[in-house]
């Protein structure tokens, strides 16, 4: 599974109209970024990676969104809403166990230099390996 595979996924569930992965690429207002995180579950079983049936995927989600700090908010608690308790989904083929929040709700990160509001949302995606 790739940032690319779960963004895809997730522009499914949210309404958006600018979609990125690996970096910001404008400064224009609603935008929502996908990045590669860390993953701290990866585990190898007894026996090897082979009878490993499951590992984790480190995901990290920019809201940037606009000059308005409520509606800033509100769509980052969206995203943090549709993910938090979710499982047994099906992302590029591979099923979903269950996401890891990292935090209790959408970190705020400040404004950018063109005044529009940011938020991240930092998770891990447990998945089938096979």
């Amino acid at each position: 599974m790739t940032i690319s595979d779960f963004r895809d996924w997730l522009k499914t569930k949210i309404d958006c109209p600018n979609w990125y992965s690996g970096g910001l690429r404008t400064t224009d207002e609603k935008a929502i970024v996908v990045y590669n995180g860390n993953a701290f579950i990866n585990p190898m079983a007894i026996g090897g990676l082979q009878n490993s049936s499951y590992k984790g995927k480190g995901i990290r989600i920019l809201v940037h969104w606009t000059k308005n700090v409520r509606e800033s908010e509100l769509k980052a608690q969206e995203v943090y809403n549709i993910l938090h308790g979710l499982a047994n989904v099906e992302i590029a083929g591979k099923r979903v166990i269950q996401f890891n929040m990292r935090d209790p709700e959408p970190v705020y990160l400040g404004v950018d230099e063109s005044g529009i509001f940011e938020y991240v949302i930092d998770l891990e995606i447990i998945y089938e390996r096979w």
